[in-house]
Formats: structure tokens, sequence, C-alpha cells
């Protein structure tokens, strides 16, 4: 399928019986910014902030999900979706296939951030939310393709046209969406526990708490894609029902899109510099009391890289709390955490300890 197809049948003249257009250019403008999204992650976590994890990999398979989902809507305009004229059974399959594969793309951005979260930290208890959250997405991803796949009865599960077989519809998408939204709503959650104990100030809690809540603004066209299902099915459009689902497929559109960007906004690189590049996929976080290798520990975190900085030979590199940096200001007992390079001449190692007090 190519654009001189639709130049063919004059598609791309948008008109009260022809909303072609809109749909290839919403369709096309978020495949563009989704996949210059997945592109932005891919070299972050390859030259900047490595290495990649499965968080980038479900992201990466979201992506690839919605490149499919849009070539499938865009071949369902090509066979008469957007205009008003007599139905097309091969332009509705094609838009029944891009409704089962919408709810993938969604459920991969929603695993995507909890297997972000954790790799954010290594308290056990968060850790195991970010799982359990991790399996309810995977769990819902399939409960929503089974649900989208009977959304009209049988024989043509696929005539969404038909309201008299479709009358339904509007119920399962709407249980569907509002265990999507419910999920989304647990991702901010999440991250509020990790950033309640961060040694950061609340500049920087704020803007990496806005950078995972921003996929709740996919509740916006969730709404109005409902709106318009719930109009589907309760309006007598057997006339000209090709021409009714147009809004709807273009709102299926922004919100897949919209969800698959959401997924990789944490990563980049504007959010991770608020942390001095502590934050991201290269860190984790330690506890302050006295064995700093028990992550359950209720003490409150601190950021620390798992890339060890590259001090030269017999170099050692030593991490302060932030607060001990300040010129002129006496060192309090705290725990330290050293680095330090093997090699023959090395000086005197400063070791992990609650008890010195340095000038």
């Amino acid at each position: 399928m190519t654009f001189a197809s639709y130049e063919d049948h004059s598609s791309l003249e948008v008109s009260s019986v022809n909303h072609v257009a809109i749909i290839v250019i919403v369709a096309v403008v978020g495949l563009v910014w989704s996949l210059l999204m997945i592109v932005i992650r891919i070299f972050l976590r390859v030259r900047l902030i490595p290495p990649l994890g499965f968080d980038d990999a479900v992201a990466i398979f979201g992506t690839v999900v919605g490149v499919v989902q849009t070539s499938v809507t865009l071949n369902a305009v090509h066979n008469g979706i957007g205009k008003q004229e007599d139905l097309l059974d091969a332009g509705l399959k094609s838009i029944y296939v891009s409704w089962l594969l919408y709810p993938i793309a969604g459920c991969s951005s929603k695993v995507s951030l909890a297997l972000l979260i954790a790799r954010l930290t290594v308290a056990k208890v968060e850790l195991r939310a970010s799982y359990v959250l991790t399996g309810i997405g995977l769990f819902w991803g399939v409960v929503s393709v089974i649900v989208a796949a009977t959304q009209c009865r049988l024989p043509q599960p696929w005539n969404i046209g038909a309201t008299h077989q479709c009358d339904s519809m509007f119920v399962r998408w709407t249980v569907v969406e509002t265990g999507n939204m419910l999920i989304e709503l647990l991702i901010p959650g999440l991250i509020i526990k990790v950033l309640w104990n961060l040694q950061a100030r609340l500049k920087t809690k704020l803007s990496v708490l806005l950078a995972f809540s921003v996929q709740l603004l996919v509740a916006i066209p969730t709404i109005f894609r409902l709106i318009l299902l719930h109009e589907m099915t309760t309006e007598d459009i057997r006339n000209d029902r090709i021409f009714a689902i147009t809004n709807t497929v273009i709102l299926t559109e922004i919100t897949m899109h919209f969800s698959l960007m959401a997924a990789t906004f944490p990563c980049l690189r504007e959010f991770l510099q608020a942390f001095d590049t502590n934050l991201g996929a290269t860190t984790h976080m330690t506890t302050e009391p006295e064995d700093t290798d028990k992550s359950g520990s209720k003490g409150s975190y601190a950021l620390r890289s798992l890339e060890r900085p590259s001090q030269g030979a017999g170099s050692s590199f030593e991490q302060w709390p932030r607060h001990s940096r300040r010129p002129g200001r006496r060192y309090q007992p705290h725990t330290v955490t050293t680095i330090s390079a093997d090699m023959e001449d090395s000086g005197p190692r400063i070791e992990g300890t609650d008890r010195g007090i340095r000038e």
C-alpha cells in the first residue's frame, strides 16, 4: 500500500463525507513520534546510560506492535474506513485486527514503566511491588485482547458497525479501559513510594514524579474514545457504519501512540540530569544504616551508580552524602561507601564506618 493509492481515489481530500486524510495524518504523525522516542531511548541506553534492560526490550516490543497496528489501520483506510460509502468487509476486518493490537501496545507501555521502576531501587518491598505491577499489566493485557476479540458476537466479531450484534461492545471496552486507567494510577503511586525516602531535593523528586505521571494524560483520549463507542452502540448507524467509526479510529491511534511515548519520558536525559546522572538504569539506591548491603532496611536512601568511575590505577572513589560536600562543614558520623582500585602501591583505604569524624 502506497500513498499513491490514496491519491488515485482522492482520499486525501477532506470533505463532509471523507475523513481519510485525518486518519492518515494522525496515524503517521503518531508513528513518527513513537519511533523517535524509542530511538532516543535506545541511544541513551547504548551510548549514555547503559545497559539495555528488560524495560527497554518491552518498550521496543510495544513500539513494534504499534508500527504493525498503524500499518493495519492505514490498510483499513485504504479499504474504505473514513469514507461515507457502502460497507467494505476488508476495511472492518483490518480495524478489528488493529483494535486487537491496540491493548497489546498499551500493555507494553505499562509493563515497561513498571520494570523501569524496578531498576531504580533495590528495596525488597518496592522490587516486589514493581514485579507485581508487571504481572498485573501482563495479565490485564491478555484479558484485554480476549475481551476485544469478542467485542461482537459470532460469526462476525469484526463487524463493529453492526449494532444488533455489537450491543455489548461499549461495556466490554469500558471494562478494558477502566482496568488500564487503574494500572496507570498505580505507576505514579509506586514511584512516590520509591521517592519517599530518597535523599534529593523536592524539585528533583517532583521532576521524576512528573516524568512517570505523564502517562496519566492517556485517560483524556481514552474517555472520548469510550464516548464515541457508546454512540456507535446506541445510534442507528447501519446506513453509515464505516464513516461513523472514523473518530473512534483516530482516538485509538492517539491513545496508543501517546501511551508508547509516555513509556520513554522517564528515560530522557533532561530528567536524569536532575540527579547528576545518578538515577536511571545505571543506578540503584543503598541505605544508610550499618549494613549497607541490606536493601530492605528502613533507613533513607542514597543514590549510587552501578558503574565504577574510572579514576586511574591506584585511585579510589569515595561517595559522601550530599550534605557533607559543602566547604567548611564538619563531617558528621555517617556510613561511607568506597570503591578502591587494586594496586601494589595503594595508599590507605578508607573503609565504611559510622564512627569517623573528618575535619
